[in-house]
């Protein structure tokens, strides 16, 4: 206590000192606590469920090492029925999120867009969790032909939809046009078992088919997961089930034997059967972010050891001011340890302090990650709160930082020479090699951390420009995509109807010049693929025969601004409606140039037919190729691509309308909704945007790490530089006599500014070097992350480079000039 009481006494007798180092500390923890946090929520926190540690997740990995966590119903009971050692196996839907409700409220009842997941009877049961009120869904209600179809909603939805009403148990409702009661509220703070998704209401599986979701055999879209039986180790329960699942792949392999190739079904065989922790839950955001995060991770990590760096020289620079202090107490019996207490306690105080405002520093950061990350908008929406084990970081984060810029000065400081200090001259104190070495290996080190962070960030700005002034294969300006949601669940023609005159309206716009629809593809998120063989192409064995196909309407390309190749676009002719029980009819396709090239060679592909793999007799004629386009992502290399009439099947579908415009787009998307509304005011417009939108969202983890990745690394700069400033600012004080001599001797004023600057770009060379090593070194375990630009990129290196020495030079040049002005006579005189 008296040594803490005296450290107090320490910081509030030089309070600059202590706001700068403060500050400093709190800037490095709170960034810690910041992506921590980020890192807690998406990676690391279990699900608020009963014994979280006991449940595991069925997957399936393949030869490339990607797994699949979707299975079929029929595989989800052979799994659920196959062993004992797991109590308990559920299944579940993805959370849909425009799903229709509508509760009855009078003659006035409106349609409410909700987030709704479909689950099998024991989800709730498995998860070990109780309904609030009422009760929840049971193995009783998820029956086929159950003459009551129940739902159980959210707290948080119950709250904003209901206002709390304790008789909402019981109360009807409409989901997707068909009547359910709901039967419970859940507690306060579950959302499933899917961080960021947060479902406002659950509803038995087997109600999936009459809503258009298939139960039957191939039709994959169930995440299956269990809880361990007590005493039961995952790898058991792994061997045991790995048995029905065999027996289960053999049944499915050799009903399909006739249809499959030999390469699919060496495929399937290769499939490996596992189960993975469950303990925090499913998420694909998981997948997406982890690299990210932990690359931040690691830069707020440097940044912190530049701020450790910092505060560790200003010790350095004030214990040269309290040597007489130290060397007094050891006259009087103090013992080295003893002072080496005392210092380590002011560094841990100041450490305490650092991380107490680092934590509200990590608030408001949290917050901007939140909105940088977009991890608070639909679809995703985590809670980003602190909780223990954020709490337990930051005060682990805070000692370790106490610990690291402490111990050296305070050994540094306990090693004395009793009768120097003791006589108090200057020279015999504070000029020691020691400490100067000292002060100059710490700005090494921030100089070698800081263009190691350099370096990175320019890379990912680099690879981020690049993507994003890349050659999509179309023209992203002027150009307005959105969807539309009905009301009800309307049949095919009416579909049809709706898109057509929906289309036709858009086009008579002022400033429109095309309009159309797709609903695969060009960076949408939404994909389709299928095996595909054109007439008179041999393939190789095991050659992957996959190609990517796109649904679009008449003057698609127009609208896009897609040049034709050869050929002719899609015609009314072509968007007549093939029926479904015309096997053999002929349907037409748009091919692009990879596909062309792939089954053509150089010759003409015009008039040329394929099918797929496993419909043979659907066949089509190729009657127009198109430039390469990107599919799913600006990095991928363009896949063979096929494009087939919107509505040349005779069923309806859901699709992304497109318009192009002759100016700026913002006049027409003002538009829109009206123009939607006069058509059928039952439909809503959502996902409203340009675009110039999707082009950049598709970079959002490129432009994510660039961005918190340029911050943190100039942060990092500006904290080396002020360590060098510091350093030779130090160095110029504690050197005065002998600058004045020099002087007096005849030196000029730039032999004075060479000597300070030189000793400046000294540190900093040496620290470019460790750092352009440690760089080489780093740079290639992120190399799966850049594009367009290589982890050695020599541009970046020599830029960064060059970019560090000009802004030392200029750290360098204020001390330098103090240097250069100090009088001869005042600096002889000096103590």
């Amino acid at each position: 206590m008296n040594d803490l009481k005296f450290a107090f006494r320490q910081l509030l007798k030089n309070p600059g000192f202590a706001a700068v180092a403060v500050l400093t500390l709190a800037l490095g923890i709170g960034a810690n606590t910041a992506i921590f946090t980020v890192i807690n929520t998406v990676l690391l926190r279990s699900l608020p469920v009963r014994n979280p540690d006991e449940l595991v997740q069925v997957r399936v990995t393949g030869l490339s090492g990607q797994p699949n966590y979707t299975f079929s119903y029929p595989f989800y009971e052979r799994l659920r029925d196959g062993g004992r050692s797991l109590s308990g196996l559920f299944a579940a839907g993805g959370v849909g999120r425009e799903d229709r409700l509508i509760v009855p409220n009078g003659g006035n009842a409106e349609v409410e867009f909700v987030r709704a997941q479909p689950v099998s009877g024991n989800f709730f049961s498995v998860l070990g969790v109780p309904a609030m009120l009422g009760r929840t869904i049971s193995d009783a209600d998820d029956k086929p032909g159950n003459p009551q179809t129940v739902a159980v909603i959210s707290h948080s939805f119950w709250q904003r939809r209901f206002g709390s009403d304790a008789s909402v148990v019981g109360k009807a409702i409409t989901f997707e046009g068909l009547p359910f009661t709901i039967i419970g509220v859940t507690p306060p703070g579950f959302f499933g078992f899917q961080p960021g998704e947060n479902p406002d209401l659950w509803w038995p599986l087997q109600v999936a088919p009459q809503v258009g979701r298939s139960l039957g055999e191939g039709s994959g879209w169930l995440r299956l997961m269990g809880r361990l039986s007590p005493g039961i180790e995952r790898a058991q329960a792994e061997t045991e089930l790995a048995v029905p699942y065999q027996y289960y792949r053999d049944e499915f392999a050799a009903a399909r034997a006739a249809k499959w190739s030999a390469e699919h079904r060496q495929g399937f065989f290769a499939l490996k059967f596992e189960l993975r922790p469950g303990n925090t839950g499913w998420t694909g955001l998981r997948d997406q972010m982890r690299q990210p995060l932990l690359i931040l991770m690691a830069v707020v990590a440097a940044v912190l050891l530049i701020a450790c760096a910092n505060v560790a020289s200003l010790l350095l620079a004030r214990s040269a001011a309290r040597q007489r202090e130290f060397s007094i107490r050891s006259a009087l019996g103090a013992g080295r340890l003893r002072v080496i207490r005392q210092l380590l306690t002011e560094s841990l105080l100041l450490a305490a302090l650092g991380g107490l405002l680092g934590l509200l520093f990590a608030q408001g950061g949290t917050r901007l990650l939140q909105i940088t990350m977009r991890l608070q908008s639909d679809p995703i929406s985590l809670s980003l709160s602190p909780d223990l084990r954020v709490l337990l970081f930051t005060t682990a984060a805070a000692l370790l930082t106490g610990l690291l810029f402490g111990l050296a000065p305070a050994f540094g400081s306990s090693r004395l020479d009793l009768a120097g200090a003791l006589k108090g001259t200057a020279g015999s104190v504070a000029g020691s090699a020691r400490r100067q070495r000292s002060l100059q290996a710490v700005v090494v080190v921030q100089v070698g951390l800081s263009l190691m962070l350099l370096v990175g960030a320019g890379l990912f700005v680099r690879t981020l420009r690049h993507l994003k002034g890349m050659n999509a294969g179309f023209n992203r300006e002027n150009v307005i995509l959105f969807n539309v949601d009905f009301a009800d669940r309307p049949e095919a023609a009416r579909w049809t109807a709706f898109y057509k005159e929906l289309i036709a309206r858009l086009e008579a716009l002022p400033g429109v010049r095309a309009a159309s629809l797709f609903n695969f593809g060009f960076l949408s998120g939404n994909s389709w693929t299928d095996n595909v063989v054109a007439e008179g192409y041999q393939a190789e064995p095991g050659e992957k025969l996959e190609c990517a196909g796109t649904v679009v309407g008449l003057r698609f390309f127009e609208t896009l601004g897609m040049t034709l190749l050869s050929g002719r676009g899609f015609n009314a002719q072509d968007e007549q409606p093939v029926a479904s029980t015309n096997a053999t009819a002929l349907r037409t396709a748009v091919i692009n140039q990879v596909m062309a090239r792939r089954y053509f060679g150089d010759a003409n592909p015009l008039g040329k037919r394929f099918h797929f793999v496993h419909n043979p007799e659907k066949r089509f004629e190729i009657v127009g190729v198109m430039p390469d386009a990107k599919y799913r992502s600006l990095r991928e290399s363009s896949r063979p691509t096929f494009y087939v009439p919107f509505f040349q099947e005779s069923r309806g579908s859901w699709a992304t309308l497109a318009l192009r415009t002759s100016a700026d787009p913002q006049a027409a998307m003002a538009s829109l909704a009206s123009v939607v509304r006069e058509v059928d005011r039952s439909v809503r417009v959502r996902d409203l945007r340009t675009m110039n939108d999707v082009v950049n969202d598709s970079v959002h983890q490129e432009r994510l790490i660039a961005r918190l990745g340029g911050f943190f690394s100039i942060f990092a700069l500006v904290l080396a530089c002020l360590g060098l400033y510091g350093v030779l600012s130090f160095a110029v004080v504690q050197r005065t006599r002998e600058i004045g001599v020099r002087v007096a001797l005849g030196a000029q004023r730039r032999d004075v500014l060479s000597l300070v600057i030189g000793k400046g770009l000294k540190l900093v060379l040496i620290g470019a070097l460790i750092g352009l090593a440690g760089a080489l070194a780093t740079t290639r375990l992120v190399s799966n992350l850049l594009h367009g630009v290589t982890p050695t990129d020599p541009v970046t290196f020599a830029g960064v480079a060059l970019l560090l020495v000009v802004v030392a030079m200029l750290a360098s040049w204020l001390p330098a000039r103090r240097a250069a002005k100090v009088d001869p006579m005042e600096a002889l005189r000096y103590e």
